[in-house]
């Protein structure tokens, strides 16, 4: 999964379109995401025997029992089109197994604007929206109370 990270953090450019798999159709059962690039795409999969994330170059390809739906102007991504990725993790569970992966979007040179996390679990892909909670204070001014 890391070196696919690399790529599309290094080759990807903008981010330009996005497309789910939905298992028989149902919008809360995504099996892949498909996001693209202005320079290469990435589908992010669930493998169903391990509840693991799998990432690949290439186009999403639907299964037998999936449909592919456009997912680009929908929530979290509306906000991420057209932006780079700044930052991209690998995401690892308590026994070890890659289960998800959390992505960072920006403008280059710029702060992250938007961080999408994708967690698999019992077989479909669960995406989450990250947000800074709060700044930890950097002052050196403090005082006790």
């Amino acid at each position: 999964m890391l070196d696919i990270l690399a790529k599309i953090y290094d080759d990807g450019g903008r981010l330009v379109g996005v497309r789910y798999a939905l298992f028989e159709g149902d919008p809360k059962f995504v099996t892949g995401v498909e996001l693209r690039f202005e320079s290469v795409s990435a589908v992010f999969r669930a493998v169903a025997d391990d509840d693991t994330l799998a990432v690949s170059l290439g186009t999403l390809k639907p299964e037998p029992d999936e449909t592919l739906v456009d997912a680009g102007n929908s929530a979290p991504w509306a906000e991420c089109l057209g932006l780079d990725i700044c930052w991209a993790w690998q995401l690892t569970n308590r026994q070890g197994y890659a289960d998800g992966s959390r992505l960072q979007f920006s403008m280059p040179g710029e702060e992250s604007r938007a961080i999408v996390e994708f967690i698999v679990e019992a077989s479909a892909i669960y995406i989450f929206v990250a947000a800074l909670a709060a700044r930890p204070n950097n002052s050196s001014n403090r005082s006790a109370g």
